[in-house]
């Protein structure tokens, strides 16, 4: 599949070939000094100080899953961001990787920049670290929901059959679905728990921080909540009630007047962020546990139908005789507090293998 990728130092760009097995060129922002060289007249060596390894690393790709099959003219030219643990250059050890989703409107890469020092400090005070890759969602819609639509493109393709090959050929992991975990906030949790319960095979474990998780009654809450929204209703009905003949947004958005085309319509929003009890039965059907599924959510949620809805998510887990990581706290709309040092370390850590 054609995929073209450009690794970055941080910040910094450079083209790319666009091959099957792609040509990757690396840099480093990381500062260049050196001392004159010595003269005749001079018996001190010439010294050089390398320039430091980067452990933040920022790749851009452009993924054929997302550029041949989509209606809003996507390049599927995106950006990953690579957490490398701080022992990475210091050893010859092959990581487990952990891949984050952010939410809709959220800066790709804000999660794994903000949380490096977090990440350093937890790693710092024992074994077992991971590698973390955050994945760009947005798309030229503004949100893609991490879904495969013939709108705004096969995003779970793009991560399945390009970002994580491209991963695990670039960087010392271990490549197994033992040891690839996943998570996101919001948007990116609902695509973490939706890509895990389809992909058991891909990832051991899941965890998702206020995911867009609703009851199967939530929609018109869930609608009134994004009423205002206009970037979000549209990228939503893009991603799950693609139109190709409707030209102005490539999608349909419901009115809730119960009529058998509106019907029709909502069905569809719906199977989004709900039916969440045929998804289930889906992920069971493959005969794959997943080894743990993981949620956190806030009693104050400004979308009061995430709370409702985590909570039926986790009872409907329980039904089905799976026990979750359930995280309830006093808060709005965010990750919980400790995000890396109390929730995702220790739940990675826990449920990933390091062999």
């Amino acid at each position: 599949m054609l995929f073209a990728l450009v690794i970055l130092g941080m910040s910094l760009i450079t083209g790319c070939d666009s091959n099957t097995n792609p040509t990757v060129s690396t840099q480093t922002t990381a500062e260049q000094t050196t001392t004159p060289a010595a003269t005749t007249e001079s018996a001190e060596p010439t010294e050089t100080t390398e320039a430091k390894p980067d452990y933040l690393i920022t790749a851009e790709i452009t993924s054929s899953s997302i550029a041949d099959n989509n209606l809003v003219g996507d390049p599927g030219t995106e950006k990953i961001y690579i957490y490398l643990p701080p022992n990475y250059y210091d050893s010859q050890e092959s990581y487990p990787v952990v891949y984050f989703f952010h939410g809709f409107g959220e800066s790709a890469g804000s999660f794994v920049r903000g949380s490096k020092s977090d990440l350093d400090s937890y790693f710092s005070e024992g074994e077992q670290a991971f590698i973390m890759v955050e994945v760009s969602g947005n798309g030229r819609t503004g949100g893609s929901f991490y879904v495969n639509s013939p709108s705004s493109g096969n995003w779970e393709d793009c991560l399945i059959e390009e970002i994580i090959p491209y991963v695990d050929a670039e960087y010392r992991t271990l490549a197994q679905a033992e040891s690839r975990g996943i998570c996101g906030f919001s948007m990116g949790g609902f695509g973490a728990m939706n890509l895990a319960l389809r992909n058991p095979d891909v990832f051991a474990a899941v965890y998702a921080m206020s995911p867009g998780i609703m009851k199967d009654d939530a929609l018109p809450d869930a609608m009134r909540s994004w009423a205002s929204n206009k970037a979000f209703l549209e990228a939503y009905a893009r991603a799950f009630a693609p139109n190709p003949d409707n030209a102005e947004i490539f999608g349909d958005i419901p009115v809730l007047d119960g009529t058998d085309a509106d019907n029709l319509i909502a069905a569809k929003w719906l199977n989004g962020f709900g039916n969440w009890s045929q998804k289930l039965d889906a992920y069971l059907a493959l005969e794959t546990p997943l080894r743990a599924i993981g949620i956190s959510y806030g009693t104050e949620d400004s979308y009061p139908w995430i709370s409702s809805g985590s909570a039926y998510f986790v009872d409907l887990l329980r039904e089905n005789g799976i026990e979750p990581t359930a995280f309830v706290f006093d808060g709005g709309h965010s990750v919980p507090p400790s995000a890396v040092a109390d929730h995702l370390g220790p739940f990675f850590r826990e449920n990933l293998t390091w062999e």
